[in-house]
């Protein structure tokens, strides 16, 4: 039996939101300048606090406005 799409989901079949903790700057070794912020990726659940991953963004390197396009100089 296929689950009705229009129904909204349970409370426990929700997902559980994610959340930044410990964020900090890092080198980026791209940009070669501290231009990293990077951090814990937290799950939070009823349950407790879990620590599922980590991520890293780099203000240069990852900014969309920079992206290579038509006419860009970046390769």
């Amino acid at each position: 039996m296929t689950p009705d799409p229009y129904r909204a989901p349970a409370v426990d079949e929700q997902p559980a939101p994610l959340a930044a903790g410990d964020v900090r700057a890092a080198w980026c070794p791209v940009c070669k300048a501290y231009t990293v912020l990077t951090g814990a990726t937290l799950l939070l659940t009823s349950g407790g606090v879990s620590t599922v991953g980590t991520w890293s963004w780099c203000e240069v390197c990852d900014d969309p406005g920079l992206l290579p396009g038509p006419g860009s100089a970046r390769v």
